[in-house]
């Protein structure tokens, strides 16, 4: 019988070997072999020599009950189950973390490398789903940095939140139609400090990459009901901005079918929104490879910036190469577009339309092109606004970056007026708060310097004046106090007022024709990097819309504002086209 054969081969070995007997063994034989640390052999040994009390003794099982007990008396033991015997008695021995067969597997380990977080309840897992379907982004980030198991199981694999048909948390975020949630998950799952957070130093250090795995487990994991991805998801209920984000990640698989051997541009807007062609076009172009027309400039514009190749999230820039030559970053880019649309851009961006000269100006063809003029004059931004109007022209979605934002933003939308605005509305706080201070401090100042010369007028005199004048001088420091007091409830009132985001005498809406604005009363002016306009405050006015609205944006309105009246006061410190014209033109 087999068990005979192991003792044999176990005292032929000279070690003794625990073993259960089972009648009928199956074909495949596992043997369950517990290894007990040596120093917790010394803490139960009772008093008994350990080399003599546990000399020699391999606790191998075929039945999994009884490795189990011995597991339960001694609680620092480790259980490993092995087809191969000889493995089997290596790792009863020495309790060595990786077996040399391939085909060995864990059942159970005590005291094994476990997370350092505990697994969430349904009822936990539950409410966390709730709060993806309502889009609360701030408390979701708050949950998933407390404890990583929200987002990533014990396996190692997407946690699952909706357990019939296998959701994760990104299937909800796409179901329900929340961009902003579905790029919060896949950051996260991508942040290399978040796996550290999760894993730990040392096992984090086991993984190939593991931000890269995790993103494309949550972006292609099908479901178990029609083997849909997250991007199926986003599809056929036609959220456009879902789709934008899911397939930004270069990991998102555009063409895995479903159940029915679908893929996702087979059933765009299938749900919902059928009726509607331009969203379906659109849904369809970002399906396609998507491709940027990106700005490069190098750091501190030490070579003129160029136009880049088009590129795409599959096939990224290849930048940098040489560690000689200046660093090249992108600065603005043009997209998503087609590859064919990305191309035109371009060309269309490179090379301008050339003008037919004017009677007089000679051979210089060209020079007269908006385009041309425009990066003449702004060797710092020029490029940016030709692209920017360009974009415009063919409708087709336009970012830069502004250091002061550390963001690629665009002014002519919401979403890059609205960071304008909070970055506005905090400089006017800390100015504000600057103002209070300083003048306080100044009051003080001159409080104190009033006390001391009263001081110094009552050291003059006599006895007799004294006792005659201290009511009067009493009287004379609570007027003091009083006037401070009032000085400082003025002060508080002026600074109240700076609340205030339009001067009190400037037009409800300005016209972009600053020969049309009413002058207003100058009071406090804020710009970008100081009290006066620089090239920066220049290039942003540019930047933006045509139109503000003072109601949504009053910072930006009370800025662009002060913006016209320094450009009306000083037109040649920001209008040099006219100075460029003449050095162009030949007479």
């Amino acid at each position: 019988m087999l068990n005979e054969n192991i003792e044999k081969t176990a005292m032929s070995e000279g070690e003794n070997v625990l073993c259960n007997t089972h009648p009928n063994l199956p074909v495949e034989t596992l043997y369950h072999a517990v290894y007990l640390p040596l120093e917790y052999m010394e803490e139960n040994a009772d008093g008994k020599d350990v080399k003599q009390f546990f000399n020699g003794i391999l606790h191998i099982y075929l039945e999994m009950q009884d490795a189990l007990k011995v597991i339960n008396t001694y609680k620092k033991g480790r259980l490993k189950s092995f087809k191969n015997y000889s493995d089997a008695v290596a790792y009863a021995k020495t309790g060595y973390k990786e077996s040399t067969n391939n085909y060995s597997m864990t059942v159970a380990t005590v005291k094994e490398q476990s997370s350092n977080f505990e697994a969430p309840s349904p009822q936990d897992l539950t409410a966390f789903k709730r709060l993806i379907q309502d889009g609360d982004l701030e408390t979701v980030k708050n949950i998933v940095w407390e404890n990583p198991r929200y987002l990533i199981s014990s396996g190692d694999t997407p946690a699952i939140l909706q357990m019939g048909s296998r959701y994760n948390a990104l299937h909800i975020a796409a179901k329900e139609g929340h961009p902003e949630m579905c790029e919060l998950i896949l950051n996260t799952v991508g942040d290399p400090k978040f796996m550290l957070w999760h894993y730990g130093e040392d096992k984090c250090k086991t993984y190939v990459n593991p931000t890269q795995i995790m993103q494309d487990l949550y972006l292609n994991t099908p479901d178990k009901g029609l083997n849909e991805t997250p991007l199926h998801f986003a599809v056929k209920h036609g959220f456009k901005d879902v789709v934008r984000v899911l397939v930004s990640y270069s990991q998102c698989i555009k063409t895995l079918p479903n159940k029915h051997q679908q893929l996702p541009k087979d059933i765009i807007c299938a749900r919902r929104c059928q009726e509607n062609k331009a969203l379906k076009r659109e849904i369809l172009m970002l399906l396609e490879d998507q491709f940027y027309v990106p700005v490069l400039r190098t750091e501190g514009n030490a070579c003129p910036p160029i136009i880049g190749e088009p590129f795409s999230p599959t096939s990224p820039l290849n930048l940098n190469n040489d560690p000689i030559s200046p660093r090249v970053e992108v600065r603005a880019f043009a997209g998503p577009m087609s590859k064919t649309q990305a191309v035109e851009f371009r060309k269309k961006w490179k090379t301008p339309p050339r003008v037919t000269p004017k009677k007089g100006q000679g051979d210089s063809h060209g020079i007269n092109s908006p385009n041309v003029a425009l990066r003449l004059q702004d060797t710092e931004k020029g490029l940016e606004r030709v692209g920017r109007d360009l974009a415009k022209e063919c409708e087709v979605p336009w970012k830069e970056y502004w250091p002061f934002l550390k963001d690629f933003v665009d002014f002519r939308n919401d979403d890059g007026l609205t960071k304008l605005e909070k970055y506005f509305e905090q400089k006017f706080k800390d100015y504000k708060e600057q103002l209070f201070y300083s003048t306080r401090n100044l009051n003080n100042n001159a409080y104190a310097s009033t006390s001391c010369e009263v001081e110094s007028v009552s050291c003059q005199q006599t006895p007799k004046e004294m006792d005659a004048i201290n009511d009067i001088q009493y009287l004379c420091d609570k007027l003091c106090l009083h006037s401070l007091s009032s000085e400082l409830d003025n002060i508080e009132e002026d600074t109240d007022s700076l609340e205030f985001f339009t001067p009190p005498s400037s037009p409800e809406l300005i016209q972009d024709n600053i020969d049309d604005m009413q002058t207003a009363e100058e009071g406090s002016q804020i710009f970008l990097e100081g009290f006066s306009p620089t090239k920066l405050d220049y290039a942003v006015y540019n930047a933006l819309s045509s139109a503000i609205c003072p109601d949504a944006y009053p910072c930006i309105y009370r800025w662009r504002h002060d913006m016209q009246l320094a450009m009306k006061r000083d037109p040649c410190r920001f209008d040099k086209t006219s100075l460029r014209r003449k050095l162009f033109t030949v007479n």
